[in-house]
This record gives C-alpha cells, sequence and structure tokens, in this order.
C-alpha cells in the first residue's frame, strides 16, 4: 500500500470545542437536567425561592463545568495536533501528522491507538486511546471518498 498525503490542513479551535462540547454533553445531559429540574420540582412544591437555585445551577454551575472541560482537552496534545496546520500521511504504520509550524515536531499515531471514526458533516473524528474524549480532529475538505475507504479499512484491520 502507498502512502496518502493529504494537502496541508487544520480545524478551526472552535470547531473542535463544539464537537468536544457536544460528545460529552450527549453523555451527561442526564447529570445536568436532574439538578435544574430537582430545584424546579422543590420550588413548584416547597419554596419559590429554588427556582434561584435552578437558575444559578444553570447559567454559573454548568458554564463552570464546560469551562473545566475546555481547559482539560482544549490544552491537550491532540486538540493541538487538531488546530495546527499539519500534512497528514496516511500508511501502513499509522497516522503521520507533519505540521507546517517548526516548533512541532512529526508526530505518529499508530493504528492500534485509533478506536474509532466519526463522521460529521464538517469533519472526521479519529477517536485516540487514553481519556474518554480525546480525538485527532480532521477537516471533512481533506477526507475523500478514497481516503475515508482506507481510513475505515486501516482502523477495522487494529481492531
Amino acid at each position: 500500500m502507498t502512502p496518502i498525503t493529504t494537502e496541508p490542513c487544520r480545524v478551526d479551535a472552535g470547531t473542535y470545542m463544539r464537537h468536544l462540547c457536544a460528545m460529552f454533553v450527549a453523555d451527561k445531559w442526564l447529570w445536568m437536567v436532574a439538578p435544574v429540574a430537582v430545584c424546579g420540582m422543590l420550588a413548584i412544591g416547597l419554596d419559590v425561592r429554588f427556582i434561584i437555585v435552578a437558575l444559578m445551577v444553570l447559567f454559573v454551575v454548568l458554564p463552570m463545568i464546560l469551562s473545566l472541560l475546555y481547559f482539560y482537552y482544549g490544552f491537550s496534545p491532540e486538540a493541538r495536533w487538531s488546530i495546527m496546520e499539519k500534512t497528514v500521511t496516511i500508511g501502513q504504520q499509522g497516522i503521520t501528522l507533519d505540521f507546517t509550524d517548526t516548533r512541532m515536531k512529526k508526530h505518529v499515531i499508530p493504528w492500534d491507538n485509533v478506536l474509532h471514526i466519526i463522521e460529521k458533516d464538517d469533519a472526521w473524528l479519529l477517536m485516540l486511546a487514553g481519556r474518554q474524549y480525546t480525538c485527532l480532529m480532521l477537516p471533512a475538505s481533506v477526507i475523500d471518498p478514497h481516503v475515508a475507504q482506507l481510513l475505515r479499512q486501516l482502523v477495522a484491520q487494529a481492531h
């Protein structure tokens, strides 16, 4: 198999965080809705002041949780790999990231570190082993049908 190299690409930081927050909220929505719902029920049944508590949870606590998510995952090496301009080479050994910024060194992600692929309209999320929401995000514009088929095949072979 001959390696395939993409044109220089990058994902916006906003796109990266939007997809990351969407995955987080999809997994943890119950823990976010439950306190607000409990406070709403207590406001109806016991005391109206619980509405203030529910609003505080909604507008203070939940944004703080999302800001912790931003700092925990937004400053990870994988986030840097996704938002920095790079060329991606897909080969038998893995995915090689060659950054245009000379301060970043070349990095190879072996295929056994790629757990699965999530395809979105504007980006492809290559979910990596490690922390729960760790992913390498590639813009959908560089993934043509041939590259998509090769990616799916190599990830399936590794697992």
